[in-house]
């Protein structure tokens, strides 16, 4: 009997896929090889920035994403995933386009805050600027009573996005000084935890987040757990 398929929808960006790829196998239980999940890449690159349809009404990614989900489901996927948190701004049309079920990102880090941290009722949100107007984190998160606080009000000094482009440019060591910085203007604004609510700063920074004291959930993290509990029960 073969093992359940794991479908990846990647590419956006690529350091967030590898990112996802890396926890999804620190967190399976395996002795060895033949214990991990079964795993397909649809990794595109060239998907339309999902931040600038969102923005500034640029070009859909929506399609390039179909071509993904069509590639995988007939590739015999049994779960999709996809390491990107602004594609979720589609998820809906994503999810329709598939009898595959498609893990929620957003979904899933709600789940490990609540049961991390019940008491939490501010958090700070690391994540593209399209993500914070679509509005997918509020929505999930307000359910449970809680605000959701961010940078876009700096507009283009926002160093969230600017720790973003770094990342997508190779430049990790300066991705992750701006990120961090950027973490403790949210603490300094109010949050009781921070969200890192985009793959790219997944893929840079670290749980607990350096020099603060305050829980940080990383959205990779709990998208891998997620598929590792569907999957494996």
């Amino acid at each position: 009997m073969m093992s359940p398929l794991l479908g990846v929808l990647g590419g956006m960006g690529p350091a967030a896929t590898a990112d996802f790829l890396a926890k999804l196998a620190a967190h399976t239980p395996a002795d060895r090889d033949q214990e991990h999940i079964a795993t397909i890449v649809y990794s595109d690159p060239t998907t339309p920035d999902r931040s600038d349809a969102i923005l500034a009404g640029g070009e859909s990614p929506l399609p390039a994403m179909f071509r993904g989900v069509a590639f995988l489901d007939e590739a015999g996927a049994d779960l999709i995933a996809i390491p990107c948190n602004t594609a979720h701004a589609w998820y809906d049309d994503l999810a329709a386009a598939t009898m595959v079920p498609v893990v929620h990102i957003v979904d899933a880090v709600g789940a490990q805050v609540e049961r991390d941290a019940p008491g939490v009722t501010t958090l700070g949100l690391m994540a593209t600027d399209g993500t914070v107007r679509s509005g997918i984190y509020e929505k999930v998160l307000s359910q449970s009573g809680r605000q959701v606080i961010d940078l876009t009000d700096l507009g283009p000094d926002n160093p969230v996005m600017a720790g973003i482009r770094a990342v997508k440019a190779g430049a990790l060591d300066g991705a992750r000084d701006i990120l961090t910085n950027a973490l403790r203007e949210l603490v300094g604004r109010g949050a009781q935890g921070i969200i890192y609510g985009c793959t790219d700063v997944s893929a840079v920074l670290d749980i607990p987040p350096e020099g603060s004291d305050v829980p940080a959930w990383d959205a990779n993290d709990a998208l891998a757990i997620a598929c590792v509990n569907r999957l494996r029960g």
